[in-house]
């Protein structure tokens, strides 16, 4: 054996490492960590998602806008500076990923597509999802414009960020349709994020004043409610990556935004199906937790919605942030019990912590 001097094996090392920074992890890999990273942070396993993300942020699509999701999430969770500024810079690496794996345009075929129908067969599966995980990205970086801080500026900047993020979903609805897929799995991935993105953008803009909805229908947006809660059903019937975020945002709807912006109550009973699906998954899920109380509490069974609150509450303590939402609830779920005593005690814990 020969030793080696420690000129060689540094010379080694970074041989190693740089080796180590170019792998890149296949599409089909990337899909199923991922999927074990949701299930991970949907069973309150925030560490262990995040470790999952980590290692390859720096080459992976999935896994870069996995770690920046929960770097975005604690930035949202506490309003402090540092984390706003942290998450900005994360998002931003995430979107040069996504740029890295995005088909290029020649300058010509950049000026073409003004004027004849991009080719989507020539766009592979991996191009796809990067076009998708673009989008998000974008999204989440929108939305951390606005929070940043609140002057016109970020107000205009967002907006435009958002409009952009519009126009990627809109192209991947394209994609979805007009091109033969390598793999069934990627398409029903890429399927459920396409149905989240666009249905969700649908609902949130048919929820807005009307004479705003015509202001951005004219700038290209559109808001039809019907559409979008279709898109959004098509996406939790599928088994795809973003099946959790359509049931999220549908329950949010059905069981939150109905009753605070509506005149009409929500589909309780689609909510009790999806939360009986996701409970199996996700037993002690903060979030499927909070809904089921607050499914219950919309039923009029205060007792059983005091018990799933307290269960969302008592499930987790790494983001303690969460508790407030079950606090709040747990608020007037005493107020309408008449039991001031512990009314005023959750009153104190949101004065004192939130």
């Amino acid at each position: 054996m020969y030793a080696l001097n420690k000129t060689s094996f540094e010379v080694i090392c970074k041989f190693a490492y740089t080796l180590y920074r170019e792998f890149e992890m296949d599409l089909e890999n990337a899909l199923e960590e991922a999927k074990l990273a949701i299930c991970y942070f949907f069973n309150n396993k925030f560490d262990e998602a995040r470790s999952l993300m980590q290692p390859y942020a720096h080459s992976s699509m999935y896994h870069s806008m996995g770690h920046a999701v929960f770097i975005f999430l604690e930035a949202i969770l506490t309003f402090e500076q540092r984390h706003i500024a942290e998450a900005g810079d994360e998002l931003k690496k995430c979107l040069n990923v996504c740029q890295r794996y995005k088909r290029k345009n020649t300058i010509t075929q950049s000026i073409g597509k003004k004027f004849k129908r991009t080719n989507y067969t020539q766009i592979s599966d991996l191009e796809a999802h990067a076009e998708l995980c673009y989008a998000e990205a974008l999204l989440l970086r929108a939305l951390l414009t606005f929070i940043e801080d609140e002057t016109l500026t970020s107000l205009i900047r967002g907006g435009m960020k958002i409009r952009h993020c519009y126009n990627s979903y809109k192209e991947c609805a394209q994609i979805l349709t007009r091109r033969q897929w390598e793999s069934n799995v990627s398409k029903v991935h890429f399927e459920s994020g396409v149905r989240m993105g666009v249905g969700a953008f649908n609902l949130m803009i048919s929820l807005l004043p009307s004479g705003v909805i015509k202001v951005l229908q004219f700038i290209g947006f559109s808001g039809n409610k019907t559409a979008g809660l279709a898109d959004l059903n098509t996406g939790y019937r599928l088994s795809g990556l973003r099946q959790v975020l359509c049931a999220m945002t549908l329950l949010g709807y059905h069981l939150i935004v109905c009753y605070v912006l509506s005149h009409q109550g929500g589909d309780l009973e689609l909510c009790h199906n999806i939360l009986e699906e996701q409970l199996l998954l996700y037993p002690q899920g903060v979030w499927f937790l909070f809904f089921k109380g607050r499914l219950e509490f919309m039923k009029g069974n205060l007792d059983e919605a005091q018990y799933w609150y307290k269960k969302s509450w008592k499930s987790q303590n790494v983001w303690t942030q969460f508790h407030h939402l079950s606090f709040w609830e747990l608020l007037w779920v005493n107020c309408l019990k008449l039991d001031w005593r512990e009314a005023k005690l959750y009153a104190s814990y949101l004065v004192e912590h939130s």
